[in-house]
């Protein structure tokens, strides 16, 4: 990311769009500068609350994800959110929805390079707690649960993909979560993650989906705002 300790909040929120990135940015932080740009890596730093938050996308997949732990790693940071879009794999979990992410399985390929499968990528505790209380002020429906972490929406292992996770209480699909959580714990960073649902996955990986639908609109912006008031919450004296 290119970017030195003193422009980088303890707190950051890691979407994986860019767009995103800055839509938080511009839309909820007081005082937000750009960092720096560096291809998928978008950076901005600016207050919420009065509480230092930086806000830094991810790009898709794992290993983007991976630099952009590994550098917060190096630069001391405390608590990273994830919040993006998921698909759902489960009919209660309907699009608009929130997801609070417990842990991710890691069905993807950058983790193993850090760790065994063996050992879990979980969210911190506390992290949770913040997400559901402060989640507790939106409208939309909210979720906690294991989320399926995947290189591939389209694969041909998804069916059975899907059918595993509606036996094991999977509630979404998505592509960087076990690797925001699982590098957090090397680095003792406090990570969780939450999620707007966009559709059901089984429709995302055939493009049968419109994720710009108003309900989904709801889904995001609840979930943007209920992980800056987690950040306050965990910064709570």
């Amino acid at each position: 990311m290119r970017c030195k300790p003193k422009e980088i909040a303890p707190n950051v929120i890691v979407p994986g769009d860019p767009m995103r990135a800055r839509l938080i940015a511009t839309e909820w932080l007081s005082n937000a500068k750009l960092i720096m740009v560096q291809r998928e890596f978008h950076t901005y730093t600016g207050k919420y609350k009065n509480i230092p938050v930086s806000v830094i996308s991810t790009g898709i997949g794992c290993p983007s994800a991976a630099m952009v732990m590994q550098d917060l790693g190096k630069l001391g940071c405390d608590n990273v959110i994830r919040v993006g879009t998921a698909g759902s794999c489960d009919s209660n979990v309907k699009p608009g929805d929130n997801v609070i992410g417990t842990g991710a399985i890691r069905d993807e390929g950058l983790t193993s390079k850090f760790l065994p499968l063996s050992y879990p990528s979980m969210a911190d505790i506390g992290v949770i707690n913040a997400l559901l209380e402060s989640s507790k002020k939106q409208s939309v429906k909210i979720h906690t649960g294991l989320v399926h972490t995947s290189d591939a929406f389209n694969s041909p292992a998804l069916a059975q993909d899907i059918e595993l996770a509606k036996i094991s209480g999977v509630k979404a699909f998505e592509m960087e979560a076990s690797t925001v959580m699982l590098l957090a714990a090397l680095y003792n960073i406090k990570a969780g993650c939450i999620f707007s649902i966009d559709g059901y996955v089984k429709n995302i990986s055939k493009g049968n989906v419109k994720p710009n639908s108003k309900a989904c609109e709801r889904g995001v912006e609840s979930a943007i705002k209920s992980a800056l008031d987690a950040i306050v919450i965990l910064n709570r004296g």
